[in-house]
């Protein structure tokens, strides 16, 4: 995946923020980054082969957030009243 595609998937993340991810999981094994030579510079991000025995875990954390999204948001609002009071 090009870069900005997985900007665009992820909301509300910061192309800074992205990028130190992406350097992390690419220091650690999970992803592989290509540069093409192009006008722009093209960079694709794949999974390594340590990466993908995270599909799993990663699939059942994303199952459990959807699950519960009316639940986080609640404490979250709780917490932000409680902060502000």
């Amino acid at each position: 995946m090009r870069f900005n595609h997985i900007r665009r998937d992820i909301k509300g993340i910061s192309q800074k923020v992205l990028s130190q991810t992406l350097r992390r999981l690419e220091r650690n094994g999970l992803i592989s980054r290509t540069i093409f030579p192009t006008a722009p510079v093209t960079v694709e991000y794949a999974l390594m082969p340590l990466g993908r025995t995270l599909t799993d875990t990663v699939s059942a954390l994303a199952h459990w957030a959807e699950q519960n999204m009316d639940a986080i948001f609640a404490a979250q609002r709780a917490y932000d009243e409680r902060d502000a009071g």
